[in-house]
């Protein structure tokens, strides 16, 4: 009887051992698999920040070159109310100008094939300086340049 005892005893030691045993291993799995799906995770909303600003970028691109394109507008506008072309009607002048930061001229381009119109052009340009520059940096880097064709009426 005392064999049985025994062996019933080490029996139990050993279920119980294979039990701690099957149940630390289930245990560092589901530990495992929690640390795969955190990392999952995480890298999931590593991936969402990364695609929200890049989002964000080309949003702030798009605003910066349509603040940029509405200032050249403004731009092209403001030489068209100071122009004064002489009486030559269908002669055209086309006008680059480059602008600094604050928008003063720093040059100034005519082409035109009669020179009363090429000087009134450049006359324009000049009187209607300076330009309202955008606040944004991205806008106001695109609008220092500006070309425009004027033509007599």
């Amino acid at each position: 009887a005392a064999k049985d005892a025994q062996a019933k005893a080490a029996r139990d030691a050993q279920a119980s051992k294979d039990k701690a045993a099957k149940d630390a291993e289930a245990k560092a799995a589901r530990d495992t698999q929690a640390s795969k799906d955190k990392a999952a995770k995480e890298a999931a909303e590593r991936e969402s920040s990364a695609e929200k600003a890049a989002q964000e970028a080309a949003k702030n691109k798009a605003d910066a070159k349509k603040l940029a394109s509405d200032a050249k507008r403004a731009f092209e506008n403001k030489v068209r109310n100071s122009w004064n072309p002489p009486d030559k009607a269908g002669e055209k002048a086309t006008v680059s100008v480059v602008l600094d930061n604050n928008g003063n001229i720093t040059s100034v381009s005519v082409n035109a094939s009669d020179p009363a119109v090429k000087a009134s052009a450049d006359k324009a340009v000049r009187a209607a300086a300076p330009y309202p520059m955008p606040d944004d940096p991205e806008a106001r880097k695109q609008a220092r340049s500006f070309k425009t064709t004027l033509t007599v009426k």
